[in-house]
């Protein structure tokens, strides 16, 4: 590809990009799969834009890809939360979390040993590859959803804490069946080291950032800010690893978005409120991040050669995961959320995404599984990635046009219902 057919695409994906993003905001059309589909029109089994040598090529940078997107777009995630409704709805979102990654690798495994006649070493490793969602695609998707600000929260939570357990459980199974066994506690004290200090970390280098804007002035102030942040999140990868850039990340951007309702010491001793522009700003970064994120996924899913049987495997796998989703969400979700357009937001928000397709690509490069396995497993993510976007796209449309709203509101729990009445 000449740079002038470069720059043609680079133009026309950012015109197709804005015309996804209209037709959601305006009709509530799905803008994830047309951005999907652009990306697969542009790969070599279609138009041919992108040739299938530099199409392998441009694949081969799938971890950076992942890297840059989720390090953005939590940052965005972070800004546009608010701070009353992460600290109110944390242990909600915690659980729910826990919960719903559990158990999708529960019946991921076993569907994978039953049919597929997989040791529960690999069945499990699937499964932790799977159970997480996609902070890239669920965040951009629930931020513009008309539900309630509780169910954002327990949705963008999840999809930043499952970055973590995704990648810490899938390297621990690997572990074990390399090695033939691994300490459970020192593993699960791993994981919880790496919240902690990705958190703190986010949360410490967003008051120090305050106090530098607060003193440098407004010049170039995004993309110090922007530089800043990656600071963090690459800080935070190459010391605790586990995902926990994407933490950093979400709470130094929950950090500056919430600048004015810190704790009163410390807004005091910082005398300054994050400069709106930095938000407003970022929000076209994000725009322009996601809108390459999703064409790029879909470049990499057009490489994907499915074979029949792969297929198969994918669509049973994805409905095993939608059929555990169905019960957290009926179960767990309804606990924690009466209203009824938010649980139904709390079953879709489920899409698979690039941490996904980074790790499963692991088992077979280390050495751990058999090259049936591997291979297998990279199919069956690569089909999952695929149908559960999908869903999540056409459910952001079912939830905004066609979920009604109880007449019980959503920030009611069970314990609250019983005393009102």
């Amino acid at each position: 590809m000449d740079s002038h057919t470069l720059l043609l695409v680079v133009s026309v994906a950012l015109f197709v990009g804005f015309a996804a993003n209209y037709m959601f905001v305006k009709f509530k059309a799905p803008d994830v799969l047309l951005l999907i589909t652009f990306g697969v029109l542009l790969g070599p089994g279609v138009l041919g834009v992108i040739n299938e040598g530099a199409a392998s090529q441009i694949t081969q940078l799938t971890t950076y890809v992942a890297a840059v997107a989720l390090s953005v777009i939590m940052l965005q995630a972070g800004m546009d939360l608010k701070l009353k409704d992460v600290v109110k709805s944390f242990n909600h979102a915690l659980i729910f979390t826990l919960v719903a990654f559990f158990v999708s690798i529960g019946v991921i495994s076993l569907v994978c040993k039953l049919s597929l006649g997989w040791t529960w070493g690999e069945a499990l490793l699937l499964g932790s590859i799977l159970g997480g969602t996609s902070g890239a695609i669920v965040i951009p998707l629930v931020k513009v959803l008309n539900v309630s600000g509780k169910v954002k929260t327990i949705v963008t939570l999840e999809a930043a804490l499952t970055d973590v357990l995704v990648i810490a459980g899938a390297m621990t199974i690997m572990a074990i069946i390399a090695a033939g066994g691994a300490d459970l506690a020192d593993v699960g004290m791993d994981i919880l080291m790496a919240f902690l200090f990705s958190a703190v970390l986010g949360v410490v280098g967003g008051v120090i950032w305050l106090n530098v804007l607060k003193h440098t002035g407004q010049s170039l102030s995004y993309m110090i800010t922007l530089a800043f942040m990656l600071l963090l999140f690459s800080i935070s990868e190459l010391t605790v690893g586990l995902g926990g850039g994407a933490i950093a990340a979400l709470m130094f951007g929950l950090t500056m978005g919430n600048s004015d309702s810190l704790p009163s010491a410390i807004r005091r001793r910082l005398d300054y409120c994050c400069d709106p522009r930095i938000i407003d700003f970022h929000d076209e970064i994000s725009f322009f991040v996601r809108t390459f994120f999703f064409i790029y996924l879909g470049l990499v899913l057009s490489l994907t050669a499915l074979s029949p049987v792969e297929v198969l495997a994918g669509v049973v796998v994805f409905n095993v995961v939608v059929i555990g989703r169905i019960a957290v969400s009926a179960s767990v979700g309804k606990l924690m959320c009466k209203d009824r357009k938010d649980r139904v937001t709390l079953l879709f928000m489920m899409p698979r995404g690039l941490a996904a397709a980074v790790v499963a690509s692991l088992p077979l490069s280390l050495g751990v599984v058999s090259t049936q396995v591997g291979n297998m497993i990279g199919s069956i993510t690569a089909a999952v990635i695929l149908l559960t976007t999908c869903l999540a796209s056409i459910g952001a449309y079912v939830i905004e046009k066609r979920a009604g709203r109880s007449e019980l509101p959503c920030d009611c729990t069970i314990g609250e219902m019983d005393a009102t009445l």
